[in-house]
C-alpha cells in the first residue's frame, strides 16, 4: 500500500486544499472513502486522537547502512 493526500471535508464538498484539511491515509482508505464526509462514512476524525510517538524511524536507519 502507498499514501497519499486526503481532505477531511472531500474536495468535492468544497473543501479546501490547506493543510488543516488534509491529512495522509493509505489509498485503500482514501479511494474507499471517495466524496463522502467522515460523518457520512461514520469516520472518527483523525484530528480529535491524541498524538502517540512510537520508537519507528520509517526505516532509515537502513539508509546509513546502505549508503556508501
Amino acid at each position: 500500500m502507498w499514501a497519499q493526500y486526503d481532505h477531511l471535508e472531500p474536495h468535492s464538498h468544497g473543501g479546501p486544499t490547506v493543510p488543516e484539511n488534509i491529512v495522509v491515509a493509505c489509498a485503500p482508505c482514501n479511494y474507499s472513502r471517495m466524496g463522502y464526509t467522515l460523518e457520512e462514512a461514520l469516520l472518527e476524525d483523525p484530528r480529535s486522537r491524541q498524538f502517540h510517538r512510537s520508537s519507528w524511524d520509517g526505516l532509515e536507519r537502513m539508509l546509513s547502512t546502505t549508503a556508501a
